[in-house]
Formats: structure tokens, C-alpha cells, sequence
């Protein structure tokens, strides 16, 4: 049972590649509506539901999300996946959290696509013993897992629409379309002063 002072933990993981604001404003939402006392950004090394290799490498992910929420005093940065390196399987980054906090709740902040696969998760019912699931519904009503097993807990976080993906981003920069209004300023200017994602045929 929830005490008082027991302290509630988002864990936010993702390739972050690159992190935008959309990003930023679930985190925001997931505080506010479940009264997290602060959220974990966690950059993966790679996702086992992900085939491609994250576009920018490690440290640039790092660096962008690290200048993405410096400015919150509730949002964290943890390097876990990337410092372990291989696949980033979400039982490791929990394991490794509860064991940091072993007296807060903690919560695994998701879309609500990967929330409709949570079945296929690894070690999925091991997860759900150490964290309870926030998913993010766009404009949708929550569809929980037909397959649902019966200790995952999934809390549906309602949040704005905001319809922006990195791969939208980083086919925008690629393509010399306008990005800027899509990502925190800081990350903006950090990927102008990289050249990240940019279409290397056309600029070399």
C-alpha cells in the first residue's frame, strides 16, 4: 500500500533520437496526473522491438537529453542502458532502479501501441512485479491488452495530441525542412552545432 513518504518514480526509457517536445510534455502530464515526484529519462542502447540502430550515436543522445531537461529539477537523467550496453531489455533498467529506490513505487512511462504488446515484453510478469505501467493515450480511449495478465497494472495517461516523432524530425533536418518549434532549444542548437542527421551526400 502507498504511504505518505513513499515516493513515486516515472521511468521514461526510450532511443531519444532525438528527444523532442513531445517527449518533454509526457513527462510533464505523467507528474502531474499521477503525481510522480520526479521522472527518469533513460536513452536505450538499443530497443528489442526496434530493428535500426539509433541514427545518432550514444553520447549525442545523452548530451541532447541531458540539456532537454536540465532546466526541471523533476526530470533526471540516467545513463543505465547505454552505460551497460546491447539490448536495452526494460527488466534490467527496473531491476536496477527498484534496487537504487527500494522504497518508492515506480512507474513505466509507454505509448499505448507498446502497451497493446506488453504480452510479447521480456519477462513481462517479472516487470509487472516491480513496476506498474503509465500509457499514453493521444486522443484515444485506452484499449488494455486483450492478452492482459492479470498483476500488470496499466494507469492510461491522457495528453495532449501532439502528432511529432523523431523520425519525422529527423527527416525534416535531413530534407532542410523547418525543425526548430519541434524540439527544446537547446537540443535544436546542440544538433545544428553537430550536423546530426543531416543528408551527409548533400553536404559534403
Amino acid at each position: 500500500m502507498e504511504t505518505a513518504s513513499e515516493e513515486q518514480i516515472g521511468i521514461f526509457g526510450g532511443s531519444f533520437d532525438p528527444i523532442h517536445i513531445g517527449h518533454l510534455i509526457i513527462a510533464s502530464d505523467a507528474i502531474e496526473q499521477m503525481r510522480l515526484d520526479r521522472v527518469v529519462f533513460v536513452p536505450a542502447a538499443q530497443a528489442p522491438l526496434k530493428l535500426n540502430e539509433p541514427a545518432a550515436s550514444a553520447e549525442d543522445r545523452i548530451e541532447m537529453t541531458r540539456q532537454a531537461i536540465e532546466s526541471n529539477p523533476r526530470f533526471e537523467l540516467s545513463t543505465f542502458e547505454i552505460d551497460r550496453g546491447g539490448t536495452s531489455y526494460s527488466i534490467d533498467t527496473a531491476t536496477a532502479v527498484a534496487t537504487a529506490h527500494p522504497d518508492a513505487r515506480l512507474y513505466w512511462i509507454i505509448g499505448g501501441d507498446q502497451a497493446r504488446l506488453l504480452g510479447k515484453w521480456h519477462r513481462i510478469l517479472e516487470l509487472a512485479d516491480l513496476v506498474e505501467f503509465i500509457s499514453v493515450e493521444r486522443g484515444e480511449a485506452f484499449r488494455p491488452p486483450e492478452d492482459l495478465l492479470p498483476n500488470v497494472k496499466i494507469h492510461p495517461l491522457a495528453t495532449r495530441r501532439i502528432d511529432i516523432s523523431s523520425t519525422e524530425i529527423r527527416e525534416q533536418i535531413k530534407n532542410g525542412a523547418p525543425s526548430k518549434y519541434f524540439l527544446p532549444e537547446p537540443v535544436f542548437l546542440y544538433i545544428k552545432s553537430r550536423n546530426l542527421y543531416e543528408d551527409r551526400e548533400n553536404t559534403s
